[in-house]
């Protein structure tokens, strides 16, 4: 065993685990599962200023706002990585949306930054003519915030 790579990635993984509890302590991420997933359901509450439901694990949708009700997905990928979001026929085309999600969120990430965030009505995700959504499907509708997310940018 190679005791100097064993101590660098535990001062790497401290750092990680600094950043994660602070993250924690300030209730920007909530949960332990997928950090940019937590990360993307903060941004959108704020940016549409709405709140988390109580639940951690709400099924049908992430934020509730006035009058929207939005699934949050975050796409974080390699740079080289052209796949998009895969819909799932039973949560994503079985959606009703007198109950479950009004909206989607796409909170799309570059190099692990947040880069854009675009909103579509539940019936573009759950009415879409393939499997695949890519992010050019999204941005070629129109979709986009206009937000500026550089500030995240090291």
């Amino acid at each position: 065993m190679d005791d100097r790579l064993i101590e660098k990635a535990a001062s790497l993984w401290r750092e990680y685990i600094k950043a994660r509890q602070a993250l924690l302590a300030e209730e920007i991420v909530r949960s332990f599962k997928s950090p940019e997933a937590d990360f993307s359901e903060w941004l959108v509450t704020v940016l549409f200023d709405g709140r988390l439901p109580s639940s951690k694990s709400n099924r049908g949708y992430d934020v509730v706002t006035r009058d929207r009700r939005i699934q949050v997905k975050s796409i974080a990928k390699a740079s080289d990585n052209k796949n998009g979001y895969i819909i799932d026929d039973q949560k994503d085309r079985g959606n009703k949306p007198k109950n479950g999600a009004t909206h989607y969120a796409f909170v799309f990430f570059d190099e692990l930054i947040p880069d854009s965030v675009i909103l579509v009505p539940e019936d573009f995700v759950r009415n879409f003519g393939k499997k695949q959504m890519k992010r050019s499907d999204l941005e070629k509708n129109n979709f986009k915030i206009d937000v500026d997310l550089s500030v995240f940018k090291a």
